[in-house]
Protein backbone atom coordinates (compact mmCIF):
# COMPACT_ATOMS: atom_id res chain seq x y z
CA UNK A 1 0.00 0.00 0.00
CA UNK A 2 2.54 2.30 -1.48
CA UNK A 3 -0.50 4.89 -1.80
CA UNK A 4 -1.60 5.16 1.63
CA UNK A 5 2.29 5.27 2.72
CA UNK A 6 2.63 8.36 0.64
CA UNK A 7 -0.78 9.61 2.10
CA UNK A 8 0.18 9.62 5.74
CA UNK A 9 3.71 11.19 5.09
CA UNK A 10 1.94 13.31 3.20
CA UNK A 11 -0.33 14.52 6.03
CA UNK A 12 2.49 14.66 8.40
CA UNK A 13 4.56 16.71 6.46
CA UNK A 14 1.47 19.10 6.60
CA UNK A 15 0.90 18.64 10.33
CA UNK A 16 4.31 19.05 11.70
CA UNK A 17 5.10 22.14 8.98
CA UNK A 18 1.98 24.02 10.33
CA UNK A 19 2.63 22.60 13.89
CA UNK A 20 6.18 24.60 13.17
CA UNK A 21 4.40 27.76 11.78
CA UNK A 22 2.63 28.01 15.38
CA UNK A 23 5.39 27.18 17.72
CA UNK A 24 7.36 30.30 15.80
CA UNK A 25 4.64 32.75 16.05
CA UNK A 26 4.05 32.00 19.63
CA UNK A 27 8.13 31.84 19.91
CA UNK A 28 8.36 28.43 21.76
CA UNK A 29 10.84 26.39 21.26
CA UNK A 30 9.26 22.77 22.10
CA UNK A 31 6.65 21.32 20.21
CA UNK A 32 4.21 19.94 22.59
CA UNK A 33 0.73 17.98 21.86
CA UNK A 34 -1.37 21.40 22.14
CA UNK A 35 -0.10 22.88 19.16
CA UNK A 36 -0.52 20.17 17.28
CA UNK A 37 -3.82 19.95 18.31
CA UNK A 38 -4.03 23.54 16.90
CA UNK A 39 -2.67 22.47 13.59
CA UNK A 40 -5.00 19.70 13.74
CA UNK A 41 -7.85 21.57 13.66
CA UNK A 42 -6.44 24.15 11.31
CA UNK A 43 -5.92 21.65 8.52
CA UNK A 44 -8.52 19.23 8.87
CA UNK A 45 -11.82 20.05 8.06
CA UNK A 46 -15.27 20.03 10.07
CA UNK A 47 -16.01 16.61 11.31
CA UNK A 48 -12.77 15.31 10.49
CA UNK A 49 -11.06 17.31 12.98
CA UNK A 50 -13.04 16.98 15.73
CA UNK A 51 -12.93 13.21 15.67
CA UNK A 52 -8.82 13.52 15.08
CA UNK A 53 -8.94 15.61 18.13
CA UNK A 54 -11.06 13.13 20.10
CA UNK A 55 -8.60 10.12 19.08
CA UNK A 56 -5.49 12.29 19.69
CA UNK A 57 -6.62 13.11 23.75
CA UNK A 58 -7.27 10.03 24.03
CA UNK A 59 -4.32 8.37 23.35
CA UNK A 60 -2.31 11.20 25.04
CA UNK A 61 -4.42 10.40 28.44
CA UNK A 62 -3.99 6.58 27.81
CA UNK A 63 -0.06 7.28 27.35
CA UNK A 64 0.74 9.94 30.34
CA UNK A 65 -1.58 7.88 32.81
CA UNK A 66 0.61 4.46 31.82
CA UNK A 67 4.01 6.00 32.71
CA UNK A 68 4.68 4.58 35.28
CA UNK A 69 3.14 0.77 34.37
CA UNK A 70 6.73 -0.90 32.78
CA UNK A 71 9.69 0.52 32.15
CA UNK A 72 9.94 -1.29 28.96
CA UNK A 73 6.78 -0.81 27.05
CA UNK A 74 7.01 0.82 23.85
CA UNK A 75 5.31 4.10 23.62
CA UNK A 76 2.71 2.72 20.90
CA UNK A 77 1.69 0.40 23.64
CA UNK A 78 1.37 2.49 26.42
CA UNK A 79 -0.72 4.98 23.92
CA UNK A 80 -2.96 2.17 22.80
CA UNK A 81 -2.15 2.93 19.22
CA UNK A 82 -0.48 0.38 16.52
CA UNK A 83 1.23 3.29 14.40
CA UNK A 84 4.55 3.58 16.01
CA UNK A 85 5.39 6.29 18.02
CA UNK A 86 9.18 6.62 18.06
CA UNK A 87 9.10 6.70 14.08
CA UNK A 88 6.80 9.88 14.20
CA UNK A 89 8.89 11.23 16.93
CA UNK A 90 12.22 10.86 14.74
CA UNK A 91 10.47 12.29 11.74
CA UNK A 92 9.08 15.20 13.51
CA UNK A 93 11.96 15.55 14.78
CA UNK A 94 13.71 15.76 11.66
CA UNK A 95 10.66 18.10 10.09
CA UNK A 96 10.65 20.50 12.54
CA UNK A 97 13.76 22.66 11.77
CA UNK A 98 15.88 22.40 15.13
CA UNK A 99 12.19 22.80 17.85
CA UNK A 100 12.20 20.07 20.24
CA UNK A 101 9.17 17.65 19.63
CA UNK A 102 7.77 16.69 23.26
CA UNK A 103 7.09 12.57 23.71
CA UNK A 104 3.35 13.54 23.77
CA UNK A 105 3.40 15.41 20.70
CA UNK A 106 4.42 12.18 18.71
CA UNK A 107 1.50 10.47 20.48
CA UNK A 108 -1.00 12.64 19.27
CA UNK A 109 0.39 12.74 15.94
CA UNK A 110 0.48 9.12 15.62
CA UNK A 111 -3.40 8.82 16.86
CA UNK A 112 -4.11 11.23 14.19
CA UNK A 113 -2.54 9.43 11.48
CA UNK A 114 -4.03 5.99 12.58
CA UNK A 115 -7.74 7.68 12.86
CA UNK A 116 -7.33 8.88 9.20
CA UNK A 117 -5.42 5.92 7.65
CA UNK A 118 -8.73 3.92 9.73
CA UNK A 119 -11.04 6.09 7.70
CA UNK A 120 -9.81 5.89 4.10
CA UNK A 121 -9.17 1.90 4.98
CA UNK A 122 -13.24 1.83 5.94
CA UNK A 123 -14.41 3.83 3.10
CA UNK A 124 -11.95 1.98 0.49
CA UNK A 125 -12.93 -1.27 1.67
CA UNK A 126 -16.98 -0.70 1.67
CA UNK A 127 -15.55 0.82 -2.35
CA UNK A 128 -14.35 -2.56 -2.59
CA UNK A 129 -17.21 -4.54 -1.39
CA UNK A 130 -19.64 -2.78 -3.19
CA UNK A 131 -17.67 -4.01 -6.24
CA UNK A 132 -17.30 -7.78 -5.04
CA UNK A 133 -13.24 -7.35 -4.87
CA UNK A 134 -11.65 -8.80 -1.69
CA UNK A 135 -8.27 -6.61 -2.38
CA UNK A 136 -8.09 -2.32 -1.89
CA UNK A 137 -6.79 -1.17 -5.14
CA UNK A 138 -6.35 2.27 -5.89
CA UNK A 139 -9.23 2.77 -7.85
CA UNK A 140 -11.29 1.91 -4.29
CA UNK A 141 -8.92 4.27 -2.74
CA UNK A 142 -9.97 6.97 -4.94
CA UNK A 143 -13.40 6.34 -4.95
CA UNK A 144 -13.71 6.28 -1.21
CA UNK A 145 -11.78 9.89 -0.94
CA UNK A 146 -13.33 11.41 -4.11
CA UNK A 147 -16.75 10.25 -2.29
CA UNK A 148 -16.34 11.62 1.38
CA UNK A 149 -16.88 15.41 0.93
CA UNK A 150 -14.12 15.59 3.79
CA UNK A 151 -11.16 13.54 2.31
CA UNK A 152 -11.85 15.25 -1.36
CA UNK A 153 -11.58 18.79 0.57
CA UNK A 154 -8.63 17.13 2.26
CA UNK A 155 -6.74 15.83 -0.35
CA UNK A 156 -8.11 17.97 -3.25
CA UNK A 157 -4.52 19.02 -4.50
CA UNK A 158 -3.72 15.03 -4.67
CA UNK A 159 -3.84 13.00 -7.63
CA UNK A 160 -3.91 8.64 -7.09
CA UNK A 161 -2.01 7.31 -9.16
CA UNK A 162 -3.91 4.28 -10.83
CA UNK A 163 -6.86 5.66 -9.54
CA UNK A 164 -8.58 6.32 -12.43
CA UNK A 165 -11.35 9.02 -13.09
CA UNK A 166 -15.04 9.85 -10.72
CA UNK A 167 -17.69 9.00 -13.11
CA UNK A 168 -19.69 12.21 -13.98
CA UNK A 169 -21.97 12.86 -16.40
CA UNK A 170 -23.19 16.33 -16.72
CA UNK A 171 -26.63 16.87 -16.30
CA UNK A 172 -27.39 18.58 -18.90
CA UNK A 173 -26.27 15.84 -20.92
CA UNK A 174 -28.53 13.45 -19.07
CA UNK A 175 -31.88 15.23 -19.67
CA UNK A 176 -30.54 15.79 -23.19
CA UNK A 177 -34.27 15.05 -25.80
CA UNK A 178 -33.05 14.51 -29.52
CA UNK A 179 -34.24 17.38 -31.61
CA UNK A 180 -33.32 15.39 -34.57
CA UNK A 181 -34.74 12.25 -35.46
CA UNK A 182 -32.61 9.70 -36.50
CA UNK A 183 -34.08 6.86 -38.93
CA UNK A 184 -35.13 3.44 -37.96
CA UNK A 185 -35.43 1.70 -41.14
CA UNK A 186 -33.27 1.51 -43.95
CA UNK A 187 -31.33 4.75 -45.93
CA UNK A 188 -33.83 5.93 -48.95
CA UNK A 189 -32.10 5.55 -52.30
CA UNK A 190 -32.67 8.71 -54.03
CA UNK A 191 -32.93 8.41 -58.03
CA UNK A 192 -31.49 12.08 -59.85
CA UNK A 193 -31.91 10.49 -63.14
Amino acid sequence: MLIMDDMMKDFMRRFVKETVNLADMIKKQTITSREVQTSIRLCLPGELAKHAITEGVKSVCKYNNSSGVAKRTAASARAGLQFPVARIHKIAKAIANGKRVGATAAVYLAAVLEYLCAEVLELAGNAAKDLHTKRIVPRQIQLAVRGDEELDTLLSHISISAGGVIPHIHKSLINMKSTHRIPSGPPEIIDDL
